[in-house]
């Protein structure tokens, strides 16, 4: 299941040593995944994939089939559980809080494949996405099965570096990864609980992201600098705000974007439909209230015209390879 191009070597050492930790989380009617994290018998996962269960059975790599009546600790911020299997001695993978992939980096997902085969997802970094100050969560490009989800993420050394989620943003479903470190912090925070703390524990719902949507026209009439000036300008607000939002100043991020917006609108009357969507973006801040939801108001403004300018000189460019004039022998 390999999806980009590391060397083959390098995506079976990762395999081999995450294959004997992962598990098959069996619940009443739907199946999950998760991973060994200590040799005492410690498993992650995603919360949702156990949230409600009455009853679980986990099977091993090495086909011991346990039930699980113990959790150890719960995260609804981070969608986290941490559940206690009855043996010890098991194969583990080892935590890597200090592992900071960044946007596009290799990344590895051990998942099952069915009839007892194992999986090697191979994808990227598409972006690293700062929540708010207590999350910040790696967007993968490949997307992964909702059956998946609480499967193993590890760099190229074989690192873990968190635990593989299926979300959704604006209605679509996309991969996301939880940071191993907050997996680490939940380990040192464990009490032990009966299994029935899972039928009232919901894991909470993640911001609503609201990128628009742009049609290419959105750019109609602009010049190829003009466009690239736009998205350069935006690009370094969002490298200077988020910083700041993730050190738990939104105020600064966002009278950054602020003064962003602003001043491409005034500067770049040749791109009146980019002028129209930052215009947008400050309208929709206005009706909010706080500096953290316009910080994020303004992100989505910036994300969405990102996108469609990534999609417009795609398209310029594919247009001038057709154009180009042939040449012939004489």
């Amino acid at each position: 299941m390999l999806t980009v191009d590391t060397d083959i070597s390098t995506a079976r050492a990762v395999a081999a040593r995450a294959a004997p930790s992962l598990a098959i989380i069996e619940m009443p009617g739907r199946q999950g995944v998760g991973f060994v994290v200590s040799s005492q018998g410690q498993l992650v996962t995603n919360l949702h994939v156990v949230a409600g269960a009455e009853e679980i059975h986990v099977l091993l790599a090495d086909d011991q089939l346990l039930q699980v009546e113990q959790v150890l600790a719960l995260d609804e911020k981070r969608d986290l559980a941490v559940l206690q299997l009855p043996v010890h001695g098991v194969e583990a993978l080892q935590l890597d809080g200090h592992a900071h992939p960044g946007e596009g980096d290799a990344l590895f997902i051990l998942l099952p494949a069915g009839g007892g085969m194992l999986g090697l997802m191979e994808t990227r970094v598409q972006a690293v996405q700062v929540l708010d100050e207590s999350l910040t969560f790696l967007e993968l490009e490949a997307g992964l099965p909702e059956d998946a989800s609480g499967s193993p993420v590890m760099d190229a050394s074989g690192a873990l570096v968190g635990v593989a989620t299926c979300a959704f943003a604006d209605g679509r479903p996309i991969t996301i990864v939880i940071p191993s470190r907050y997996v680490e912090a939940l380990l040192e925070q464990q009490a032990t609980l009966p299994l029935s703390t899972l039928a009232l524990a919901r894991p909470l719902a993640s911001r609503q992201r609201q990128v628009p949507t742009h049609p290419l026209s959105l750019l109609e009439g602009c010049a190829t600098d003009s466009v690239e000036e736009i998205a350069l300008a935006i690009m370094q607000a969002i490298q200077l705000g988020a910083p700041a939002y993730n050190q738990g100043d939104p105020e600064s991020c966002y009278r950054l974007y602020e003064r962003t917006a602003e001043r491409l609108i005034q500067e770049r009357p040749d791109c009146p439909g980019a002028q129209a969507a930052l215009r947008e973006g400050l309208q929709r801040c206005a009706r909010l209230d706080g500096a953290d939801a316009c910080a994020w108001a303004l992100r989505d403004t910036f994300d969405g015209l990102l996108h469609v300018i990534d999609r417009w000189l795609q398209a310029q460019a594919a247009f001038a390879r057709m154009s180009a004039p042939r040449s012939y022998l004489q």
